[in-house]
């Protein structure tokens, strides 16, 4: 019989398989993708409707999403005890990530623009990558595979993208980031409804 690897082990720690948990861990995972999903979705939807608005209001949107999310994010880590502990502190790390970098947008909204969207874009891409990672860690052995690497793949490619060119145009940088986060909510919403429904049906 073959000794387990450090490999192993780390990919048993961000292993995130319904097939584990209880049913109240999947059903707050599934909150947690839906509510996530939701707000991207919205918040996409209102900035392409809106392009025309200022940029604060695009630093506001921002700045919610980021809030929300980093509190999502840092309760599934904190009192996600049917996760992996390396999908915990994961989880931890980035919702105080999030939650710093909101908090910052929320009372920076004043700023100059231009330093404005430079510093939204460096939260949204770091932001972006590392949800992209954990969205493919969390893929291991999950029955939603194939949606969840689509959504890590488009999630990593989005934040190198966005971190490639901070100092776009507020039009093109307000037109990408809400076109990314439609997608990306749309396929969170997708997460949030196959994440555990074959092991519920058997609970």
């Amino acid at each position: 019989m073959s000794m387990p690897t450090s490999g192993d082990s780390l990919r048993d720690a961000l292993r995130l398989d319904a097939a584990g948990m209880a049913r109240r861990a999947i059903n707050a995972v599934r909150l947690v993708f839906g509510i996530a999903g939701a707000i991207a979705f919205i918040v996409g939807v209102l900035l392409l409707v809106w392009p025309g608005h200022t940029i604060p209001v695009l630093a506001f949107f921002f700045g919610i999403y980021l809030v929300v999310m980093g509190i999502a994010r840092l309760s599934l880590g904190l009192f996600g005890r049917s996760l992996g502990i390396g999908h915990r502190v994961l989880n931890v790390l980035f919702g105080v990530l999030l939650l710093v970098g909101g908090i910052v947008a929320l009372r920076d909204i004043a700023i100059a623009s231009a330093t404005l969207l430079v510093v939204i874009a460096i939260v949204a891409g770091i932001g972006f990558i590392v949800e992209g990672i954990m969205a493919i860690s969390e893929s291991i052995g999950s029955r939603s595979q194939v949606v969840t690497i689509v959504y890590g793949v488009i999630g990593v490619l989005a934040g190198v993208v966005v971190l490639a060119v901070p100092a776009w145009s507020g039009f093109w940088l307000l037109m990408v980031a809400a076109a990314i986060l439609v997608i990306l909510g749309a396929l969170g919403i997708v997460r949030a409804i196959t994440f555990g429904r074959s092991v519920l049906k058997q609970l």
